[in-house]
């Protein structure tokens, strides 16, 4: 028996099995997890090591070397780099595609514990790793602010409160806290030591001292037994200031009469700047930025992390501000939407062009019905196969609306023919299938086949096209099956035996004449081309040269930077700048940034540099929504914000739009913090500094 025979002669049977499909397909649609883009994600792995005090390259030989040698063990590593500043070192491993992250980080574990005997006695605290890529972008940044409390209170706030909290949340690998937690500063004022012939090295003892944490034992009674928990800790400057640091003719010297103590921070160079249009800029800032874990899905995490923060806005003082200052899984869910819609109205179009030229509505019904269970069954193996609904996989339902349709138009065309000869619905869908079954199946394949290359691409974009080549191969063979089962089923069904004197109805009509007019037009143009034929030849020569030409002459990239509403940037001065000079170059690009119509929200940071240079800053700034009034298309805004920084001599601002669309890359990529790096290779330092030098000159 025929394959669709069974289907034709079981309606019942046929018509259920399509509802539970629709069903179930309508389930996996809300299931089906939203993002940008296929998750696709180096598997990167990031170690810490922070030797305060030491040089960079104290700090590259007895700390990163020892490290590098037991990491170029591990099987899988790709690329490892390297970044050692003063005080820190950081080395990124970058695995092959092939690997889990989680399967790595034993290996990374075991290497750190085998360097663990090279490495230098007095390292504050072993080595730590982080399963996170530093290319990637951050999906969110907070903003902590406050008009009555300290940077340093506001830090505490934001580090304990509400930064580790969200670093449990699953999915989040690590979450940066810019800004410095409060401290007593104590400054010493160096006649006065003199004048008491005190050495520093007092005051430092007589600190330690003063106040410590000790264990102080319990007191057990006859009926109660207490635990001693003596108050040695000194919290507040005034504290500080009482204490004793020596005696001189027998009274005792305080610490206020040598030194000024102040309630301020532990690192006084780090400075957050926050600005929102129509406000004032607040100092009194901390900034958080949360990255995800390789594989998380950006928007599961974000609201996530939402869901958190309505928590915790329960928990913190009313004198704390705790606002989202980028999130960027509502650009992500935006574009989505906007694919969505696309398909939507693909389905509509499609099914507008099948009514013109068929003309009938019930006739019309037979393939548009088979577009949304397709579509739905198609769902189905996605959520099976792990696939996402993003810009990628839209776009392959998109682009497959087109031809879904064809192999129930073709059985839907021949099952009529049969009708209008004569023969019943039913026998005649039965014959039709006999006809066209091995047609339909040879078409589909064709079709198949021209996406099945995409399937086997290798590395990282090849991974990201898998899943839309699939994606249209599933939505082919699903449409294939439909056209096999329901689409026969409901000819048998729906078609009524006309004897060929139907008349035709006024669409028929309008298309017929439509359609007439477009071939009497076509004839006279065809005929002209076939008197001159040089002339035909000579434009399809010229046809040619101009699409090599604009092929040529067309930028080229992988994905378009897209309007995502926000950029990131960094300020470079010269290595050793002073705090000073790096503060006066961030309030340049404040009021520059400021007065530009587009943002609405900026954030400038600079002093998180460890260590005496402080010759580098970072910024955000978020855009007003597009269509607001003054907001610039994106490429616009960049390019004349980049011209205004270029007026400013005291250092270099670099600047970038956040893409809309991002596609994972490996930890190499952030030697420079930009697209592109070069790596330069040499056995003397010295000439491979020099030879660096050279070549940043020769790239600028």
């Amino acid at each position: 028996m025929l394959f669709s025979e069974v289907f034709i002669r079981k309606p019942i049977m046929t018509t259920l099995i399509m509802m539970a499909a629709l069903i179930f397909g309508a389930g996996a649609y809300f299931a089906l997890p939203v993002s940008d883009l296929p998750v696709v994600d180096y598997p990167v792995i990031t170690i810490n090591v922070s030797y305060p005090g030491a040089s960079p390259q104290m700090v590259a030989s007895t700390v990163a070397n020892p490290l590098e040698n037991e990491c170029m063990q591990i099987q899988g590593l790709q690329t490892i780099l390297s970044n050692n500043t003063e005080g820190q070192s950081t080395i990124t491993l970058t695995f092959d595609l092939s690997i889990s992250v989680d399967l790595a980080a034993p290996d990374v574990q075991a290497a750190i514990s085998r360097a663990a005997g090279n490495l230098p006695d007095d390292l504050p605290e072993p080595p730590t790793y982080d399963k996170d890529n530093p290319s990637d972008k951050p999906i969110m940044h907070l903003t902590v602010t406050s008009d009555t409390l300290t940077p340093g209170q506001l830090y505490d706030y934001g580090n304990t409160t509400i930064g580790q909290r969200i670093n449990m949340v699953k999915g989040v690998s690590k979450v940066d806290v810019w800004g410095a937690k409060s401290a007593v500063r104590v400054q010493v004022d160096p006649d006065r030591l003199a004048s008491y012939e005190i050495g520093i090295d007092e005051i430092a003892s007589a600190i330690k001292n003063g106040t410590v944490i000790i264990p102080a034992g319990s007191l057990n009674g006859p009926l109660r037994a207490f635990s001693i928990e003596p108050q040695g800790q000194l919290l507040k400057a005034e504290d500080y200031e009482n204490l004793i640091v020596t005696y001189r003719d027998n009274s005792p010297v305080y610490l206020r009469d040598v030194a000024t103590c102040i309630d301020g921070t532990q690192n006084d160079v780090v400075r957050v700047m926050y600005y929102k249009d129509g406000e004032k800029w607040q100092s009194a800032c901390v900034h958080i930025a949360i990255s995800r874990e390789s594989g998380a899905n950006t928007v599961e995490l974000a609201e996530r992390i939402r869901d958190v923060l309505k928590e915790l806005e329960e928990e913190i003082p009313g004198a704390v501000n705790l606002n989202v200052f980028y999130d960027r899984s509502i650009q992500i869910v935006d574009s989505v939407n906007d694919v969505r819609n696309t398909v939507f109205i693909a389905l509509i179009l499609v099914v507008l062009v099948i009514f013109l030229f068929i003309g009938r509505l019930s006739d019309t019904i037979i393939p548009g019905i088979t577009l949304p269970f397709t579509i739905f069954a198609t769902f189905i193996f996605m959520l099976a196969a792990g696939f996402s609904l993003d810009n990628l996989s839209l776009m392959g339902l998109t682009l497959s609306v087109g031809f879904l349709v064809d192999d129930a138009i073709v059985v839907l065309e021949n099952t009529e023919r049969h009708v209008e000869a004569g023969l019943k619905p039913i026998k005649a869908a039965i014959k039709s299938m006999k006809e066209i079954t091995g047609t339909v199946i040879s078409t589909s394949l064709a079709l198949v086949t021209v996406f099945i290359p995409l399937v086997f691409m290798s590395g990282v974009v090849g991974r990201n096209f898998s899943e839309f080549a699939l994606t249209v191969v599933i939505a082919i063979v699903c449409s294939t099956i439909i056209a096999l089962t329901l689409t026969p089923m409901m000819c048998a069904r729906m078609l009524k035996v006309s004897g060929g004197n139907v008349p035709k109805t006024k669409v028929e009509r309008f298309t017929d004449r439509f359609v007439g007019i477009l071939r009497d037009k076509y004839a006279i143009l065809l005929k002209w081309v076939l008197k001159y034929k040089l002339v035909s030849i000579g434009i399809w020569i010229a046809c040619v040269i101009w699409s090599v030409w604009f092929f040529a002459t067309l930028p080229k990239t992988f994905l378009p930077t897209g309007d995502s509403g926000a950029i990131d940037g960094q300020m470079e001065m010269l290595l050793g700048t002073s705090t000073d000079e790096i503060q006066k170059f961030q309030d340049e690009i404040d009021l520059i940034m400021q007065d530009d119509s587009s943002i609405d929200k900026i954030v400038t940071v600079t002093g998180l540099q460890a260590g005496a240079d402080q010759s580098t800053g970072l910024f955000y700034a978020v855009l007003k929504p597009q269509g607001a009034k003054g907001r610039k298309p994106m490429d616009k805004f960049v390019a004349g914000l980049r011209e205004k920084m270029k007026t400013l001599i005291r250092g270099n601002v670099y600047l970038e739009a956040i893409p809309a669309l991002q596609i994972s890359t490996g930890g190499e990529s952030t030697a420079s913090g930009s697209k592109y790096s070069y790596v330069m290779k040499g056995m003397d330092s010295s000439i491979l500094y020099k030879c660096a030098l050279e070549f940043e000159k020769e790239v600028k």
